[in-house]
């Protein structure tokens, strides 16, 4: 898709268009249309939906922090992507079919138009993936850096919500795609990584800008009921599990030697095994972890046969013990992390 283009003018800010004209000029567009349960979209106080009497609303949120999440250098374009992108993870999580979001954005009033229009480039570019309706949200200077918060709501049918809290112990442990490589793509942006393959610098550095919703693996999970317990992975695979763990009373042990690594993770954990930790802790894969009886596996593998998305079983749920835990184990051997996942304080 194309992008909005306004000025050439390198030093514009968008000051120059003002709030409001931020808003109708590149985010008004983004509402899209032919959308019946949508009643009153951008425009007016609140927007207004009709639910179908069979489904139920999911709604989730998430935030994006200068300094936090994304340095002050960050491409606007694929902040933009990334943006939609972590809440329609969410979104598969549930099992839960994506259709309306709010953006708001605090904006320092120095920030250039151009950035702007890259990222709602970006955002527009990530909501038409799935066909996600902009509809409503709020803008507001900012005195320091940019803060950008999207809400997105979603579908499903009526007490279908895939939660965290239903893992039983004998539950197979399965994981989508593969684990690190955000993580990996990071720690080389900081300056804590060398990748001597430019491909695999270049890899990494996308899984980590660019995430991918696994949305219809997540459609196919819910419509079929066949697993118990999902989450997506944000914090860490590690720290995902224990959360599953914990709302379902339940513990879990999994094998590092069967977490599905990218070739490129695996030409940079054979040059450092130390990084091993790291690609269960570090976050940010946005790939979706669940729980499957031990009775219905055969079943889950012809439901994800014709998906263009591999899943790999990693591990098992226990009984919970004393407390809930997640034990890494290597070589049957247990394994220590450096440290649990990602945690903001």
């Amino acid at each position: 898709m194309g992008g909005i283009r306004l000025s050439n003018e390198s030093n514009k800010t968008i000051a120059a268009l003002g709030e409001f004209g931020l808003i109708n000029t590149l985010f008004a567009p983004l509402q899209g249309s032919g959308d019946d349960n949508l009643k009153v979209g951008q425009g007016d106080d609140a927007a207004v939906l009709q639910i179908p009497r069979t489904q139920q609303l999911t709604v989730t949120t998430d935030m994006l922090m200068e300094g936090v999440h994304f340095s002050s250098d960050a491409d606007p374009f694929l902040l933009g992507q990334k943006t939609v992108r972590v809440n329609l993870s969410d979104m598969a999580a549930m099992g839960a079919n994506p259709h309306w979001c709010l953006l708001s954005l605090a904006l320092p009033a120095s920030t250039k138009l151009s950035w702007a229009e890259e990222f709602a480039r970006g955002v527009k570019e990530a909501l038409a993936l799935y066909d996600v309706s902009l509809i409503g949200g709020d803008t507001t200077a900012s005195k320091g850096c940019i803060a950008i918060n999207m809400q997105m709501m979603g579908l499903l049918g009526q007490d279908r919500a895939q939660l965290r809290s239903a893992a039983q112990p004998g539950d197979r442990v399965f994981v989508s795609g593969t684990i690190g490589d955000s993580a990996l793509g990071l720690a080389q942006r900081l300056g804590q990584l060398k990748i001597a393959s430019a491909d695999d610098r270049a890899y990494l550095m996308r899984r980590h800008q660019l995430p991918e919703p696994r949305v219809p693996l997540g459609l196919a999970l819910q419509d079929s009921a066949v697993i118990n317990a999902c989450i997506d992975v944000s914090d860490g695979l590690a720290a995902d599990l224990k959360h599953i763990c914990q709302a379902s009373g339940v513990s879990a042990r999994i094998d590092l030697e069967r977490v599905p690594l990218s070739e490129a993770a695996r030409n940079a954990v054979n040059a450092s095994a130390d990084l091993e930790s790291l690609l269960i802790t570090g976050g940010e894969d946005y790939e979706l972890l669940f729980t499957v009886a031990t009775g219905a596996v055969e079943l889950l593998a012809r439901i994800t046969a014709d998906l263009d998305i591999s899943i790999t079983e990693i591990g098992e749920i226990l009984p919970q013990g004393e407390e809930s835990r997640v034990e890494v184990v290597k070589h049957g051997e247990p394994f220590t992390l450096g440290k649990s996942g990602w945690t903001h304080f």
